[in-house]
């Protein structure tokens, strides 16, 4: 009957319902926004960023620009996400944790049966816009992570239609071609930087590829032709070189056809640890045409006072004469042709 005062422990329900609603609720502002991500499993340890999102009312998580599985509740957090390793495999991730005041952190089950690590994931902070202070990057470096490599993007249509029609004939690096800015700098050879007040230059042992970073304050020139390694400009950003590069040839990402537009742009921001021993790049590719999102890619190298870079040698003709013992040689010609012809 109206008017009528409810039950004790129907009232009682009805209030823990709202709490619990509430404190859904309250969780998801905790959730939202940008975290850098470390994945540590037996000696190696990954870097990434971590995207939570809020999508009409739905949390939705991001991994380096690729979409990842997310549950959450009760101060508890799932995620799962794929990447690939360096011979191409593809992986799977699953980070389980919790809410830990503004951190993430938790049980980090690794593929392959590997033994389990940990996982956190700290807010990122912007700092405020600092006068130049730069830092000096000279010297032979090796690399120490490639970071993430995720296999599942947030395609455009013309993307996912790239993706599909790839084949391992279209791999440039096959035939000794670069593979490009975004995979190059992933690879596990290492570099030397040259550095003056007007020019970083970085010297890759991977294919003798000669990368120039003007720091006088030029702009982008209007003849040039595109290339692999593109056109690059930068400027110090307190001790943080930042880098961007148009200009890029039209290529892929990684091994598995993921494409990348003439019309792209990759942002770096490299930076040293406190004692100068490991060089880090976050790597930000801007590619509309292709992706909803940036992808983002980390490395770290460690400083190599004793190294130094070696010759590189690539020679084609076994990849030729392979596909014609094999009977694919025509086939790789009229891709060739198919990838040549104007869109």
């Amino acid at each position: 009957m109206i008017g009528m005062p409810l039950p004790t422990r129907v009232l009682g329900a009805l209030v823990g319902a709202a709490f619990l609603v509430s404190t859904a609720r309250a969780q998801q502002p905790t959730l939202v926004g940008d975290r850098f991500l470390t994945l540590e499993e037996r000696r190696a340890v990954h870097t990434g960023t971590l995207t939570i999102e809020s999508n009409d009312g739905e949390l939705v998580a991001f991994v380096d620009g690729g979409p990842a599985t997310l549950e959450h509740g009760d101060g508890a957090i799932e995620l799962e996400f794929d990447t690939r390793d360096g011979g191409g495999q593809l992986l799977h991730y699953a980070l389980t944790g919790r809410v830990d005041g503004a951190e993430l952190k938790g049980v980090l089950t690794p593929p392959l049966d590997a033994p389990q690590g940990t996982w956190r994931a700290a807010r990122r902070v912007v700092p405020p816009p600092a006068s130049a202070r730069p830092v000096d990057f000279t010297g032979v470096w090796s690399r120490t992570s490639s970071g993430l490599a995720r296999v599942t993007l947030d395609y455009t249509p013309a993307a996912q239609r790239a993706v599909d029609a790839y084949h391992y004939l279209d791999d440039p690096s096959l035939r000794c071609v670069s593979p490009g800015l975004v995979r190059i700098s992933g690879w596990p050879y290492p570099l030397e930087i040259v550095q003056n007040d007007a020019q970083v230059t970085i010297l890759y042992e991977s294919f003798h590829e000669v990368r120039r970073i003007f720091l006088d304050g030029r702009g982008y020139p209007e003849s040039l032709p595109h290339r692999a390694l593109g056109y690059s400009l930068g400027h110090w950003e307190g001790s943080t070189l930042v880098v961007e590069t148009k200009m890029l040839t039209a290529g892929y990402v990684d091994l598995a056809g993921q494409p990348l537009s003439e019309s792209s742009r990759v942002v770096e921001r490299m930076s040293l640890s406190n004692d100068g021993q490991v060089l880090r790049s976050e790597l930000t590719l801007h590619d509309p045409e292709n992706y909803r999102r940036p992808i983002t890619r980390h490395r770290s190298w460690r400083r190599e006072p004793e190294l130094a870079i070696l010759e590189y040698d690539c020679d084609p003709y076994p990849f030729f004469r392979g596909l014609e013992i094999e009977g694919t040689l025509e086939q790789y010609w009229q891709r060739m042709r198919q990838r040549q012809r104007p869109q």
